[in-house]
């Protein structure tokens, strides 16, 4: 489906991008996920609208990532993984935030103290003719053994104001579940031999855990 361009911001106006952003601040009631592609499927907390609500949601874009406090993180490296699963999906258009944009240090500032800025959003919205906003969070991380790391993500519709898709999961290596899951994911994605090159690679690589964390997260969406 090809999105409509022009000026979204005539059609929904102020009140829904207020509604958006309020609804970035606000805790989402999530449910479990079971990922059904594994034998012993990892339950994570996440909420998708109904296929209706999602279906005028294309054109959307990923905002920077930031860290929860007291995480250190790089945020930036995270996003890059998310995003090229995202892209994976080939449901949305994603357009990218150029890093000259002006509305980045606004959005940047307003993002560290936990709410987006209105004003940031209506610009982005009515220069990139948008549909949707993705932001993130990184509430942990640790690139050693045992690894770990969490994050909140929400997509939020700029049309509605609500959010359509969220997911709030940490995958903590200290956890069997995490593991059957990464096995699992290894087996399916990767040859095993059994060694160090196997799945156990995935938890020596920080890089490789964040995509493995990054694919689950997107693998939550579906309009089945």
């Amino acid at each position: 489906m090809t999105p409509r361009h022009g000026n979204r911001l005539h059609r929904t106006g102020w009140r829904a991008i207020t509604k958006f952003a309020t609804a970035l601040t606000l805790p989402i009631a999530l449910g479990g996920c079971m990922l059904g592609h594994s034998p012993r499927p990892k339950a994570i907390d996440c909420y998708l609208a109904e296929r209706a609500d999602l279906e005028n949601v294309r054109r959307i874009m990923v905002l920077p990532f930031t860290p929860e406090a007291g995480v250190t993180a790089d945020c930036e490296q995270i996003r890059d993984s998310f995003l090229s699963e995202l892209m994976k999906l080939r449901r949305f258009e994603v357009v990218p935030l150029p890093s000259s944009a002006s509305e980045n240090a606004m959005l940047d500032a307003s993002l560290r103290r936990g709410r987006l800025s209105t004003e940031a959003m209506v610009r982005l919205c009515d220069r990139y003719a948008l549909d949707g906003l993705m932001v993130g969070a990184v509430t942990a991380w640790r690139p050693y053994k045992p690894a770990h790391l969490g994050m909140r993500t929400q997509l939020v519709s700029i049309h509605s104001g609500a959010t359509v898709w969220a997911v709030d999961a940490i995958y903590d290596t200290n956890d069997r579940t995490t593991i059957s899951d990464l096995r699992d994911y290894t087996r399916r994605r990767q040859y095993d031999d059994g060694g160090l090159h196997g799945w156990e690679m995935n938890l020596l690589s920080p890089a490789r855990f964040v995509t493995y964390v990054a694919h689950r997260f997107v693998g939550t969406w579906s309009e089945s």
